[in-house]
């Protein structure tokens, strides 16, 4: 009993002496309203689409984030080692409602595109435009799909 009361006795001298203060509470900020601003885009990290969030404060969201996926990864990204197959200044010229998902026409023959390319750019597509399951890609009178993308929404 002895020994239980002297080692309790330490712990309260020893948690009473480690130097926290007391004090008021400490109001902060409130909390952010609304959707972040900022969009999703799926880069390649080791050769698989991964996602990732690019922040855009104080700018204005492109009218399609597929147009930010073909400027490639920025600064921040490329030193996290994200890359992207999709061809520099591709943009998107419409996306239309099809009855498995949407059609997106973009700016080049996606014939011509890679495999990997047409993985970021579906999924960038599918979260973009509300988890559509399907997406069929248009571009310089070629077709691709309707496409998955490979990785889960």
């Amino acid at each position: 009993m002895k020994k239980t009361l002297l080692v309790l006795l330490l712990t309260v001298a020893v948690v009473a002496g480690c130097g926290v203060r007391p004090s008021a509470v400490i109001p902060g900020a409130p909390a952010p309203v609304g959707p972040a601003n900022g969009a999703v885009l799926y880069f390649l990290s080791g050769g698989q689409p991964v996602r990732v969030l690019r922040p855009l404060a104080g700018e204005l969201a492109p009218s399609n984030p597929i147009d930010l996926l073909a400027a490639g990864p920025d600064e921040s990204e490329q030193g996290r080692r994200y890359t992207s197959e999709v061809p520099f200044g591709t943009t998107v010229l419409d996306q239309t409602a099809a009855p498995n998902g949407v059609t997106v026409t973009l700016s080049i023959a996606v014939a011509r595109l890679s495999a990997r390319a047409v993985d970021q750019i579906v999924c960038t597509a599918r979260d973009s435009l509300g988890g559509s399951p399907q997406v069929t890609l248009r571009g310089e009178g070629t077709v691709r799909g309707p496409l998955s993308c490979p990785l889960p929404g």
